[in-house]
């Protein structure tokens, strides 16, 4: 990944700096940093912190000077802490948080975007090292959204962690599914809607989709889709989008209509 541009390495606040002007430079409409180990990576146990304050303060510094922000990767406590006294806007993950930090988080008005799809099954092939790390983040999951809702945190969003898996990616609405063991559906709706439209709206002028987002509004960027069947009491009737998804509106254009030419 480093070797096609998918990331960098980088080590010192003078690096950082540079890394982070340097991908803004490309285009790119936020910052994202790993804070802490992850479940793929074979020599980075999930409990560690990777950066210290001064490089997440260095990346903060230029996402702000640039009108954005950055978002972390980060599992551990102290990773999460570090990163929202830094200014960091959005924690992804956070799997093994606890109930003060997520009060930490909840005052200093940062998002949590969490993932439940990528943790209920093991990718194929994993190591046995890796395989610990996942199943540490699947038994996280409780603890985090139990506390999430005691906590009284909203700023919740919604995502599958999912980016370079086709065949799976096209499951991405089972998450909706997995997420009614601590979430109502409407719940889990307003994440995937207004809530994400919120934090993509945290990039500013960076943002890739300018305008109002997750909203029904004149002149939003909302699209719109018929579903046969009830969402608000089975969400599961997005895990069948062929079927179930009767109509598609995008940007204004019908990119499907099941019911021309129904008498329905």
């Amino acid at each position: 990944m480093q070797r096609d541009g998918h990331l960098l390495v980088v080590d010192g606040v003078p690096e950082m700096l540079q890394a982070a002007r340097y991908v803004l430079g490309r285009g790119a409409s936020q910052i994202k940093l790993v804070v802490s180990g992850g479940c793929t990576s074979e020599r980075d146990p999930l409990d560690i912190t990777e950066f210290t304050a001064e490089e997440i303060e260095a990346a903060v510094k230029v996402a702000g000077d640039w009108n954005t922000y950055v978002a972390t990767h980060v599992y551990s406590i102290s990773g999460v802490r570090r990163a929202v006294e830094a200014g960091v806007r959005t924690i992804e993950h956070a799997n093994l948080i606890d109930a003060k930090t997520l009060e930490l988080m909840k005052d200093s008005g940062t998002w949590l975007s969490p993932q439940v799809s990528v943790y209920v099954q093991d990718p194929p092939g994993l190591a046995p090292l890796t395989k610990k790390k996942f199943a540490q983040a699947r038994e996280g999951l409780d603890t985090l959204f139990t506390l999430a809702k005691k906590t009284g945190l909203d700023r919740i969003g919604f995502g599958s962690d999912i980016i370079s898996a086709p065949g799976t990616l096209a499951k991405t609405n089972e998450e909706f599914v997995h997420r009614a063991k601590w979430f109502s559906p409407a719940e889990a709706l307003r994440q995937a809607t207004g809530n994400n439209g919120k934090m993509l709206a945290l990039a500013g002028p960076r943002n890739p989709y300018p305008g109002a987002l997750g909203v029904i509004e004149p002149g939003a960027l909302a699209d719109v889709l018929l579903i046969d069947g009830d969402l608000l009491e089975d969400p599961s009737v997005l895990t069948d989008p062929e079927r179930n998804l009767v109509v598609i509106v995008k940007d204004g254009q019908v990119f499907k209509n099941l019911l021309e030419g129904s008498k329905k």
